[in-house]
């Protein structure tokens, strides 16, 4: 599926996106916070990545920061804007770098349930490090391999494997060693990671494996 199409079939749950995560009991968005409290302060700004309806940097808002988010669905802008938070929100496909945004224009930057629908995350990765202050903080959600996905690879797990789900849109998951790859030749510090099972959506299949991530530029 092209990235435009998976950007289009986003926008068709907008007004019912907030209900669904109640419904799936999906608050990543919440973990994400969590982890990143003890790093932030509230006299700094921040960019959401992806910001959909607003649900993963809204608690940042609440603390007094302010928020700058890009997302590539009109329908999602229109629901964050709603909540009337954000200092600046923005259509834009963030897989097109370099963001619009000069180096060193954000204190910290977050990207929660978006980079599962990406492959090589490297591009996206290096243009956020770009854009950081010294010191913020760079928080993600990714899909991981489950014991089940490793278990049919031969040999060493490759940097992302793609994967189908219920709801007809596959995802990609990425391994430790890729992230962690990233990370070092970026110099971006890992300070925290945890693993969380979400709904897969379909009784039938299994939950499906993410893990928040937390890293810093020294």
């Amino acid at each position: 599926m092209k990235d435009i199409d998976h950007i289009k079939n986003h926008g068709k749950f907008a007004k019912s996106y907030d209900a669904q995560v109640e419904e799936y009991h999906s608050y990543g968005h919440d973990v994400l916070f969590g982890m990143c409290f003890e790093y932030i302060k509230t006299d700094e700004n921040l960019l959401d990545l992806g910001i959909g309806t607003g649900l993963s940097s809204i608690n940042f808002a609440r603390i007094g920061l302010d928020i700058t988010g890009l997302d590539g669905s009109t329908e999602m802008l229109e629901e964050c804007r709603k909540k009337d938070f954000a200092k600046e929100l923005k259509l834009y496909n963030i897989q097109d770098v370099p963001l619009p945004y000069p180096d060193n224009s954000f204190s910290h930057i977050i990207c929660c349930g978006v980079f599962h629908f990406f492959g090589d995350l490297m591009p996206i990765i290096k243009d956020s490090f770009r854009l950081l202050k010294t010191g913020g903080i760079f928080a993600f959600t990714i899909a991981s391999p489950s014991a089940k996905d490793k278990a049919f690879v031969i040999g060493s797990l490759p940097d992302f494997i793609e994967s189908p789900t219920a709801w007809g849109i596959p995802i990609f998951k990425h391994s430790d060693e890729y992230i962690c790859s990233i990370s070092e030749e970026l110099g971006l510090k890992i300070l925290k990671e945890q693993k969380v099972l979400a709904d897969s959506g379909d009784k039938d299949s299994e939950d499906l494996l993410f893990k928040t991530i937390v890293m810093r530029k020294d």
